[in-house]
């Protein structure tokens, strides 16, 4: 797949840019958090590129359709069109590439907002997330995978009558199905790719996060989610003083699972009070463009690169030292432009 389409914004250049303007990428821009990171850097006056397996049409960003991050060709797709285009920041806004992304990030030779290969691999996996938490004392309501449980209304027993069935992984389903008879689930089909958690009633919320690499600092705001009658959710910010125990419960989500950058938590009250952490996203989430405060932390931690005359970049399958082949590289596509 190539990632330039005939669509009236696939590959094109924005005119009238000043050399020195920063050239941002945003993958995964064809979700809700994506098309609100492309708005919010474009309006900033930075010229923005965006990528997604998905058709799109942003037309505040140059758009690029990308092999879907399982495929093999994802990374060197990904490291032609920072090549080409010159660009020196990659911002993920989707959690399906995160995986690929975090282990080629230095093969992109260019600075990647995205957490270590490590925590990024616990966060993808809902059970390891799940795991982590509970061994640092986070509290998570219960959870498991359906091997654990003989049947169906084992599981339901186990889970106090009510479960919940998503994707064990957070490029899967993200929506919570919930289920309370045994009749309705077919367990014998079920495989561990399904992440089982007991279902919680309650005051929902979402803790938006930035976390500096060096993990000081403190950017939150906590948003509670409340459903309309016409089922869809409006979401108000949460006063700072009513908000300290969720937000302590984010913080220490996510400094369990050793995650830095924009990070997006899902967090539920029970009837006991106690916030239990439902979902962990490692990169920005759907309701980040409601806090700019955390596009402007990244852009402050993640300058541009100082202007040297020669961009120094490497290409995928390359090491960065290999500056000959890299010249070389970078003439092929002075040639085919």
């Amino acid at each position: 797949m190539s990632e330039h389409q005939p669509h009236q914004n696939y590959g094109r250049e924005i005119p009238h840019l000043a050399v020195e303007q920063r050239r941002i990428l945003v993958t995964g821009a064809e979700g809700t958090a994506g098309r609100a990171l492309v708005e919010q850097l474009a309006a900033r006056g930075l010229q923005v590129h965006c990528a997604d397996s998905q058709p799109m049409c942003l037309p505040s960003a140059v758009c690029h359709l990308m092999p879907e991050p399982a495929n093999p060709g994802f990374l060197p797709a990904l490291a032609r069109i920072v090549q080409r285009y010159g660009i020196d920041l990659v911002i993920p806004a989707s959690s399906d590439a995160l995986p690929a992304i975090s282990i080629g990030r230095l093969s992109l030779g260019v600075d990647v907002v995205v957490p270590g290969p490590g925590p990024t691999g616990t966060a993808h996996d809902r059970l390891l997330t799940a795991w982590s938490l509970s061994s640092h004392g986070v509290g998570v309501p219960d959870f498991g995978v359906p091997s654990d449980f003989a049947d169906a209304q084992d599981a339901l027993d186990a889970m106090g009558g009510q479960l919940t069935l998503r994707s064990r992984w957070a490029s899967g389903a993200r929506v919570a199905t919930v289920f309370n008879a045994s009749d309705d689930l077919d367990w014998s089909a079920m495989s561990d790719d399904w992440f089982v958690q007991r279902f919680v009633p309650g005051l929902t919320y979402s803790v938006v996060l930035y976390r500096p690499l060096d993990g000081k600092g403190r950017l939150a705001t906590v948003l509670e989610e409340s459903v309309q009658e016409d089922t869809a959710a409006a979401v108000t910010r949460v006063r700072e003083d009513d908000a300290i125990g969720v937000e302590r419960v984010a913080r220490a989500a996510v400094r369990a699972l050793g995650l830095t950058g924009p990070l997006e938590v899902g967090i539920r009250c029970g009837a006991d009070g106690l916030p239990v952490v439902l979902d962990v996203k490692a990169c920005f989430g759907p309701h980040t463009g409601l806090v700019p405060e955390v596009l402007d932390a990244v852009l402050r931690d993640h300058p541009a690169p100082p202007p040297t005359g020669v961009r120094q970049q490497a290409v995928y399958g390359m090491a960065p030292s290999s500056r000959g082949a890299l010249r070389n590289r970078v003439a092929r596509i002075g040639e085919a432009r």
